[in-house]
């Protein structure tokens, strides 16, 4: 099929068609990115504001600028018993558009100021729960002293991270897992005092090198002794910006010459395509999720996952969901849904919890049988739904995600903007809001870079008192006191750049969630030949699907070429 948005050309297969079919739903006539957009234009992960609740009237942290119009509360107040969210209730009308009347309903009902669950003294921590003194985290959980990171999971004193779990006293830590003491790794697991680490596990005290295995006192990939290692690494100024700076684009380069890449992250896997996948089967175009079964298009869900395409930020058990974002509670039977959390059987419904049997309504909980906030019986429900959605799919409205309109954000402050990005014309022209109420300041600096000391052993707390100015975007930023202890005792110069900035940069060192197909790109021929498994001659006729496009430079290998050179 193709989409005149885009014109973008794609497939609906047979098993596709008997997904939809199950849960009698029309096939999607978007393509898969912008489908994707669509959804992430309803997701704000890093623009707050500072707004008072329209309740209680307190400020509050928010998703949502101070020009947006509708009401919005506090988290203490939006779900606390102090309003009711029948009282916005409405009769459809059929004479009308269904996403013309969905619009009024959601800008009238209050919108929660943010997510963040069951936290303790992280109240600028994102769609994140159970964290405790933690501050500008992103979809994470159960963490505790970590500051400035997206996807941390169940770890300490971690800063400036990205879908780091099971880690403590880690620093820049990018797809790593269970580190200790480390700075500057991507893709590396189990290793302790090290740092500029790529595809590393097993390992300890070593530095700047790739494709190790419970490896010792290696330095820049080769072997030394204990004291040998020890006099190089104390001649790496760790502290100083000019210097890791240097070694970061050095490093990147080494990477991307030297190292062996597998073609994709797939752990306990059967019959899946994507990357970062852990315990899947029959999972197609899915990127950083665990547990799933017999879904497709699936983009960060720790599952269990069952039967499923087209959902984004879902955990602890979705079955039968269809363009859907974010559900964090077991449910069941979801299509075109926001933020409902523990409810099943639903349909256009944004901020439903603990529900079940509604359709087109915003902020219910602990409720059955409800279309546009109105409470019906179960017959009257029924045929309702039935009339509203015989109508929908005459005016071609039925069977997409939430138009762009009805979302209560810019472009410019969503998570579609970091993927795709949009000039205001463009965003505009496309049906995509736009907020020209830019969060955060961008004044003059109290203290220039030029002025502060390049070695973190240099900086002292009066460096807290300061107003810095990102040196790439120019938005103020200051430093706390948890962070500039953090930064002295993990030996790491101050960031010169603010969270957003480097937020976007750790996430450029990530793959897109896109594939190609491409050929291993192991050549015996010019090496080795014989070793068992691995006796092509030549080169791996071997052909897969894989995030590295083919006009990067890396050396991509397929599962068992990769595990004959490296493991």
């Amino acid at each position: 099929m193709q989409y005149k948005k885009c014109s973008d050309n794609f497939v609906i297969t047979s098993e596709d068609e008997s997904f939809y079919a199950k849960l009698s739903v029309p096939s999607p006539v978007l393509c898969l990115d912008c489908r994707r957009q669509r959804r992430f234009a309803f997701r704000n992960e890093r623009a707050l504001y500072s707004r008072a609740c329209d309740l209680c009237k307190k400020i509050t942290v928010s998703f949502y600028s101070p020009s947006y119009s509708g009401p919005v509360y506090c988290q203490p107040c939006w779900w606390s018993d102090n309003w009711d969210p029948f009282t916005y209730g409405r009769t459809y009308d059929p004479s009308r558009p269904f996403f013309d009347q969905l619009k009024e309903l959601f800008r009238a009902v209050p919108l929660p100021s943010l997510i963040s669950v069951s936290s303790e003294n992280s109240e600028f921590t994102v769609h994140s729960f159970n964290n405790k003194n933690c501050y500008l985290l992103i979809s994470c959980g159960l963490n505790e002293d970590c500051f400035y990171g997206i996807q941390i999971v169940e770890s300490r004193n971690v800063m400036d991270a990205a879908f780091a779990r099971g880690s403590e006293r880690g620093y820049e830590l990018v797809d790593c897992e269970k580190m200790y003491h480390s700075r500057w790794c991507q893709k590396s697991s189990n290793c302790l005092d090290s740092s500029f680490l790529y595809d590393c596990h097993g390992c300890s005290d070593c530095f700047f090198s790739v494709n190790l295995r419970n490896k010792q006192y290696v330095f820049r990939n080769e072997q030394l002794s204990k004291d040998t290692y020890e006099r190089a690494i104390a001649e790496v100024r760790f502290g100083r910006f000019d210097e890791v700076e240097m070694l970061k684009k050095e490093f990147t380069s080494y990477v991307q010459q030297s190292a062996i890449h597998k073609y994709a992250t797939l752990t306990h896997c059967e019959d899946v395509t994507g990357n970062y996948l852990l315990n899947c089967t029959n999972a197609r175009e899915c990127f950083d999720a665990r547990n799933l079964e017999n879904c497709k298009y699936i983009v960060v869900s720790p599952g269990p996952t069952k039967d499923c395409y087209d959902m984004n930020y879902c955990a602890l058990g979705s079955e039968l969901f269809c363009d859907v974002l974010s559900n964090v509670e077991s449910a069941t039977n979801q299509q075109y849904c926001q933020y409902s959390w523990a409810s099943s059987n639903l349909q256009y419904c944004s901020y439903v919890m603990n529900s079940n049997d509604c359709f087109g309504s915003q902020g219910l909980r602990k409720v059955k049988f409800c279309i546009l906030n109105r409470q019906y019986s179960e017959d009257e429900y029924a045929a309702l739904r039935a009339q509203i959605i015989k109508d929908m799919r005459q005016r071609g409205e039925y069977g997409q995600f939430f138009p762009s309109s009805l979302s209560p954000l810019g472009y410019n402050e969503t998570s579609s903007y970091d993927e795709w990005a949009l000039s205001k014309e463009d965003a505009l022209a496309q049906g995509f809001n736009w907020c020209d109420e830019t969060a955060g300041k961008f004044e003059k600096p109290t203290k220039e870079w030029g002025a502060t000391p390049d070695d973190i052993a240099h900086v002292d707390e009066s460096i807290m008192r300061e107003v810095l100015a990102c040196s790439d975007c120019g938005k103020n930023f200051k430093i706390i006191k948890a962070e500039l202890a953090f930064y002295k005792k993990m030996n790491v110069p101050l960031p010169r750049r603010c969270f957003d900035c480097r937020h976007i940069a750790r996430m450029h060192m990530r793959n897109p969630r896109t594939l190609w197909p491409r050929q291993c790109m192991c050549d015996l021929a010019q090496r080795r030949v014989g070793s068992p498994g691995h006796d092509h001659g030549g080169r791996c006729p071997l052909e897969f699907e894989t995030t590295y496009s083919p006009d990067r430079p890396e050396k991509v290998f397929c599962e068992g070429c990769y595990q004959e050179e490296v493991v």
